[in-house]
């Protein structure tokens, strides 16, 4: 009879250690709930005091991924060469981190931060589905058109990396009456090594604080913030190493701004 109150007096025990973790842990929620809400109000009150309205909903609970460290792949240069200019490729390395390919269709040369250069007669039939396999093929977003009723114009695609944009890192397709006559942009391997860093990336509430200091600062004209996701930045070296540095893309009614989660910087990309 004791054992069995003894078994008893102890699962109640344990019972009631489960309720007050339980309990801690939903007071622990929240009050990080409630610092939440209290520093959101705070930014949007802070921007509405400049006149400009944020909306609350567009600022992310979303933790910046590692930075990325990526390495020159020659194997994946001559893919690229082998689509745009056909198999038969003859190649040379013209020094300074430069590579050449050419066939009888044109020549491409890469470089060691990642650009790259293609001309000549690169696609005749259906060049805008050629360029779309290409992005495909080397992990670009789909391609945007701007072509003219004699099938001239251009055409730009976005490198993306495990689904994040590379904003500084994009394709630019040359299209002249409907023929594909160059390609150019930055080539990224897809693989990638992830950097350890002991300083915390910025959150999307301290992104937006840098962002407001540097408006301030130069007096840019904004009047509301529409948007704000992740995104990576390409950067690279004079060697063959590159690199992709997580930011927050802070999009407003008169252009893009990128901040570095690493350093803080705010890039103007651009107006809409």
């Amino acid at each position: 009879m004791d054992r069995y109150r003894l078994k008893n007096i102890i699962i109640l025990i344990l019972s009631l250690m489960n309720v007050f973790l339980l309990a801690s842990l939903a007071i622990r929620e929240g009050a990080r709930q409630s610092a939440k809400e209290t520093a959101v109000e705070q930014l949007v009150s802070l921007f509405a005091a400049d006149g400009i309205t944020l909306d609350p909903d567009v600022i992310s609970d979303e933790t910046p991924p590692s930075s990325r460290s990526l390495t020159r792949s020659t194997d994946l240069e001559r893919r690229a060469a082998a689509l745009l200019l056909g198999s038969s490729l003859s190649s040379s390395d013209q020094g300074g981190g430069i590579s050449s390919y050419s066939s009888n269709r044109g020549a491409v040369q890469f470089r060691s931060g990642g650009s790259f250069d293609a001309s000549g007669t690169l696609c005749q039939e259906d060049p805008t589905g050629f360029c779309q396999d290409f992005c495909r093929e080397f992990g670009y977003s789909k391609p945007v058109f701007q072509l003219d009723t004699t099938g001239s114009g251009t055409g730009t695609a976005v490198f993306l990396c495990d689904g994040l944009s590379v904003y500084n890192c994009t394709l630019t397709f040359t299209f002249t009456e409907g023929v594909l006559t160059s390609v150019s942009g930055i080539l990224l391997p897809q693989t990638y090594t992830e950097l350890t860093s002991d300083v915390e990336p910025l959150s999307a509430s301290a992104a937006l604080t840098a962002f407001q200091k540097v408006r301030r600062e130069t007096s840019a004209v904004v009047s509301s913030i529409t948007d704000l996701d992740l995104c990576l930045e390409y950067q690279s070296s004079s060697t063959t190493s590159m690199s992709l540095i997580p930011a927050w893309c802070i999009v407003t009614n008169t252009g893009e701004y990128y901040v570095n989660c690493s350093t803080g910087a705010v890039t103007f990309g651009g107006i809409l």
